[in-house]
């Protein structure tokens, strides 16, 4: 094994045949991924799995007008997730379009698509402009977008989030900040979040562990709020979803958790909280001496347990 290596390095090395794997999982760079998808030889030993992590946005509920769910699901309907997917690095290297609050991977997912993201992928724009009535602001409204300005697929998420809803009349400024500062003195402080009006704010995440509590519990319960370090950072306090995660908590049954945990996810999307952007995937590439080559189904990562080579 080793440690500390270029990842354009490693690509190279993979390619070349040096070495069999790249531990982290994560996917390749953009130069090798140009060169695994123009030759058929290099796609046949590689695969582009669902790895578990969702980039979104966040919609605070405490910064008016997005303390309106219909301002909320205005900016649902707006946003257009097609470019979202580009932004994040397409459908290959991005991952797939997102209508729910948690990812395909985790137990008790179920596919439904509340806000026509699947459906019109390039946004609603007649349904946002009838939510934007429903909360009192039929011509729009202004808010601030905030990001990490040192990540390049958020800077260009949030400049496509923006262009898309000032189709509909929703006015943005986007704020960026650093990465490593991002969650410990901004987003996730909800003073700082209330007082500069940050309205939606990026994110992405992955679960503890594959069911909705190890998804959820910290993005979406009420309990989870805290002062700084805050992961509920749409600040959602449903008294129904508290209760439901206290139920899935004291559930040992694997057919009510999942029940539990579908109805979580859609009351999360019901309440406008999360714009989900995609689920992520990653193009990986493993050397074709390897054998006995899986994907472990809930992170998208190779099983490295059971990996062998070719004799």
């Amino acid at each position: 094994m080793n440690l500390n290596v270029n990842a354009n390095d490693i690509d190279n090395r993979l390619l070349a045949g040096d070495i069999q794997m790249d531990q982290a999982g994560s996917g390749v760079q953009a130069a090798a991924r140009a060169r695994i998808l123009s030759s058929s030889s290099l796609k046949a030993s590689s695969d582009d799995p669902v790895t578990g992590f969702m980039w979104f946005y966040y919609i605070n509920t405490k910064v008016p007008p997005l303390n309106n769910v219909h301002c909320r699901m205005a900016v649902e309907f707006a946003a257009n997730k097609t470019n979202l997917q580009t932004a994040y690095g397409g459908p290959v290297a991005g991952g797939d379009i997102a209508s729910t609050a948690m990812p395909p991977t985790v137990l008790g997912y179920t596919k439904f698509d509340f806000y026509h993201a699947l459906t019109k992928p390039g946004g609603d724009a007649a349904s946002a402009k009838q939510q934007l009535k429903l909360c009192g602001h039929p011509n729009g409204f202004s808010t601030n977008i905030a990001f990490r300005s040192d990540r390049p697929r958020e800077v260009a998420s949030s400049q496509a989030l923006q262009a898309s809803l000032n189709s509909v009349g929703i006015k943005t400024t986007l704020k960026g900040y650093t990465a490593a500062n991002y969650y410990g003195t901004f987003a996730g402080v909800p003073n700082y979040v209330h007082s500069h009006q940050l309205g939606l704010l990026a994110g992405g995440w992955g679960p503890d562990w594959p069911d909705m509590y190890g998804w959820g519990w910290a993005l979406f319960d009420g309990q989870a709020i805290v002062p700084a370090g805050n992961a509920n950072i749409s600040e959602l306090n449903d008294a129904h979803v508290n209760s439901l995660f206290k139920t899935l908590e004291a559930s040992s049954s694997q057919s009510t958790r999942n029940s539990i945990s579908a109805q979580i996810d859609q009351q999360v999307m019901r309440d406008a909280v999360m714009l989900p952007a995609v689920y992520s995937k990653a193009l990986l590439y493993r050397s074709p001496s390897l054998t006995n080559v899986s994907v472990n189904r809930y992170y998208g990562m190779y099983n490295y347990g059971i990996l062998g080579t070719k004799g």
